[in-house]
């Protein structure tokens, strides 16, 4: 028997419609947290209190506290010990300090090291990697920090999504603590003086 064929009605094309319509615009709202890191990894990287869901590794303790546990800052802590900045990172206020690790710092160059062991010099490059107060989101849109030592730090997204501040990745996620914010780096920051 053959039977006549029949028209969808409009009320079930209708209905496949919006239905297409929602996954499409639920698929798409889903993925907006990751564009948002994508295209805005800058903003989550210093504004952690903004973007709640961006994964924060958080402490109740100070930056002087947390770099001094963690074996991987040995070099930076006792090169902050020896300028006398180390106690600084204990005090109440907002400061951010980008940390290179100890790699980071036996991978200098004999030359740069022999000037970083001059006492000014290693207070100037020291400070490099210090900021007093939190980063605005105008010094984040003109993509350069100034830090302690009076230098600018060039802020750059990666296609990755990600960091770099001059020539240095940064690893996600940052440290929050009771006093400030701790962004590790994978090479020793050196200003343009220097």
């Amino acid at each position: 028997m053959i039977y006549p064929k029949r028209s969808i009605p409009v009320n079930c094309k209708l209905f496949s419609f919006l239905t297409a319509i929602s996954i499409i615009s639920f698929l798409t709202l889903g993925s907006f947290p990751v564009l948002a890191e994508k295209f805005y990894s800058r903003f989550t990287l210093f504004q952690p209190s903004a973007y709640t869901n961006y994964p924060y590794r958080g402490s109740k303790r100070t930056i002087s506290d947390i770099l001094a546990k963690n074996k991987k800052f040995t070099t930076l802590v006792n090169q902050l010990k020896e300028a006398n900045l180390l106690d600084t990172l204990k005090r109440p206020g907002y400061f951010i300090i980008f940390a290179p690790t100890d790699d980071a710092f036996n991978a200098l160059p004999d030359n740069v090291l022999k000037r970083y062991s001059q006492p000014e010099n290693r207070m100037k490059v020291l400070k490099y990697h210090l900021i007093s107060g939190k980063i605005t989101p105008q010094q984040l849109n003109n993509a350069v920090i100034t830090t302690l030592s009076g230098s600018q730090i060039k802020i750059t997204d990666t296609p990755e999504g990600t960091v770099k501040l001059n020539d240095a990745n940064v690893k996600y996620p940052p440290i929050t603590t009771t006093n400030g914010m701790i962004i590790e780096i994978d090479k020793v920051l050196l200003p343009s003086d220097f």
